[in-house]
């Protein structure tokens, strides 16, 4: 019945300096007792190795939901970076790039994308008129005195901004 007692304690009058046969002799299992020899008797135990509560298997499955949980993670930003990059006619593997390979790339993306869609320049109105006829007709409002030099200027530098 050597394996099957966690502990087991054996008095052998050989001393410290000579452990009984028994210390060298392993489980059903293969694992050597660790025998000390404490008040004049050998004591021989069992390491468990910490695992027979079921803490080993608790943790894998822990470090296994934070990975999936990364991997979704993961997928929802590409997956939500390449519909951004389609929407503001964006090159969609770009967005994935910058998602996947960079600390901020979903982030950048997301800017890239809404800046894109505010930077569509307008065109003219058709039949509009044109830039120097418009500052003709500022200065005359001005010369006639119907607006004062503050919104010439102003108006001036809208006209010119449209350029």
């Amino acid at each position: 019945m050597l394996g099957t007692a966690p502990l087991a304690l054996v008095v052998d009058p050989g001393g410290p300096d000579d452990p009984p046969d028994w210390c060298f002799e392993t489980k059903d299992d293969g694992d050597l007792p660790t025998c000390t020899y404490s008040g004049g008797e050998w004591h021989r135990s069992y390491d468990t190795g910490g695992v027979s509560d079921g803490s080993g298997a608790g943790f894998a499955s822990l470090f296994v939901l934070a990975a999936l949980i990364g991997l979704a993670i993961t997928v929802w930003k590409v997956s939500t970076a390449r519909r951004m990059a389609r929407r503001s006619g964006m090159d969609e593997g770009d967005a994935t790039a910058m998602t996947l390979l960079t600390d901020d790339g979903f982030e950048a993306t997301y800017l890239a994308a809404n800046l894109r869609g505010q930077a569509t320049p307008t065109a003219p109105p058709a039949g509009g008129k044109g830039t120097a006829e418009r500052l003709r007709e500022l200065r005359q409002l001005l010369d006639e005195g119907l607006i004062t030099q503050e919104e010439y200027d102003a108006r001036r530098r809208v006209v010119i901004g449209e350029v």
